[in-house]
Order: structure tokens, then sequence, then C-alpha cells
């Protein structure tokens, strides 16, 4: 069989890789610049939140990660493996060729910037969609009031808006102010399933943004009837 000599290297070699013997070649074949030197976020000082790119992100590694999946799109990059340690990301690249393969890695910095998210600012300033309305003797607003912000806790996983702004107390219950009329609908159907009682829904219009309606809902979940006694069932549920 002929030898073939790599044109760079002068090394003997049975086969070419762009016209190169393969160490010549791997050597030419590099990922790792797409890698910036310092990888920037910011993180909500409040509530942890991770913002990139107006994208919000529950974790830092999520962040990282989705940074790292825009930058490496090739189909020669098979695997891409990273480490966040002492505010640096650790990056190991594997590229696959034909039938060469190529480990690289590069550590960049991770510069992290503490900032109020939107969601915390508009808890902040008061912002709200709907008003839950609850009108109930003392010794069951007590206990709905945990079960709101326990429910709240679990909306809040999957609507970013389901917040209490604020509370106000009154002689007979409370009204709460709540970030997002998706989650207030459906907290007053688990509380009703809950605690019995009647509900009222009605809205009224907020504002207008982009020629779209928007509106503000007052919801309204009433344990007392006219003569401000409960029902059998409330009194059982709310012993349970």
């Amino acid at each position: 069989m002929r030898k073939k000599f790599c044109p760079k290297c002068g090394k003997a070699t049975e086969k070419f890789y762009d016209n190169l013997c393969s160490e010549c070649f791997l050597e030419k074949i590099s990922f790792k610049d797409l890698i910036p030197d310092k990888i920037s976020i910011k993180v909500c000082k409040y509530c942890g939140r991770v913002l990139w790119r107006n994208k919000y992100f529950n974790r830092v590694n999520d962040a990282v990660e989705e940074i790292l999946s825009r930058l490496f799109k090739k189909d020669e990059i098979k695997e891409v493996f990273y480490e966040i340690l002492d505010g640096k990301v650790s990056v190991k690249i594997w590229i696959r060729i034909d039938d060469l393969e190529k480990q690289e890695e590069k550590v960049s910095k991770l510069a992290i910037k503490s900032i109020t998210c939107k969601f915390c600012f508009m808890k902040s300033t008061g912002y709200y969609q709907a008003i839950l309305q609850v009108r109930a003797s003392k010794d069951i607003s007590s206990k709905i009031l945990k079960e709101v912000e326990k429910q709240i806790n679990i909306l809040s996983k999957t609507d970013e808006l389901a917040f209490i702004s604020r509370i106000e107390e009154l002689k007979n219950g409370f009204n709460i102010f709540i970030g997002s009329k998706k989650a207030a609908l459906a907290l007053v159907k688990i509380l009703r399933r809950k605690f019995d009682g009647k509900i009222k829904i009605s809205r009224k219009l907020g504002s207008i943004k982009k020629g779209k309606k928007l509106y503000r809902y007052t919801i309204l979940l009433s344990m007392v009837n006219e003569w401000g006694r409960r029902s059998f069932n409330q009194v059982k549920k709310s012993l349970r």
C-alpha cells in the first residue's frame, strides 16, 4: 500500500481527513472558543429567580444549561458537561467527527448580578388582578388563611403571578389581594370544597393594554348565612 504523508507535519498516514493526518486535523478543529470568557446572569435577591436574556429560570444550573445549549448546536458536538464551582463554570466538550474523537475544556467566570425580578417588584408595589373576599367567623378565618398561604405556594410553582400582595383584616373576615386572577379562581374552588360556602364573582375594567381590556376580579367566598350562622356542613368541615 502506498504511503501517504501529511502535508502539514510530514507524518506517514493511511487515511487523510480534509487532506491532513488525524492529529493535524483534530488540532484545527476546536469549539471551545464558542464559550465566552464570562457567563453573566442575574439573580433576584428576594425569590432567587434567575434571569438571562428576558427569560426566567428557577435555578442557576437551569440558566447555564440554556446558555450552553444555545452555544453548541453543531452536529459534531456529541455531549457537553459542565460544573459550577467557586464562581466559575468548567465546561467539557466531547467532539466526534467520522471515526475521530476529541475532548476540549474551558473555564469561564460566572458573573452574578443581584436584582429585583419583575414579579417581586410587582408584588412590592401592590399589584393584583383579583381580590378574594372571605367572609367567615374568626375561628374559621384563621384556618382559611393558612390554607390560602399553602395553596398559593403550590400555585406559584406554575403561575409566576400567584402571590399575595397584601391582606386586609376585617371584623367578618378579610380581603386578599392576589397577583393572578387564574390563581385566585383556582384557589376559591379549593376553599369552597374544603370549607363549604357560597361564591360570587364580579369584575370591572382595570386598564387597556395594547387594545386589550384587562379586568380586575372580585371573588366573594361567604361562609356565613344571612343570620350570621354557619351551616352544619361548615361546622363539620372546620372540625376536621
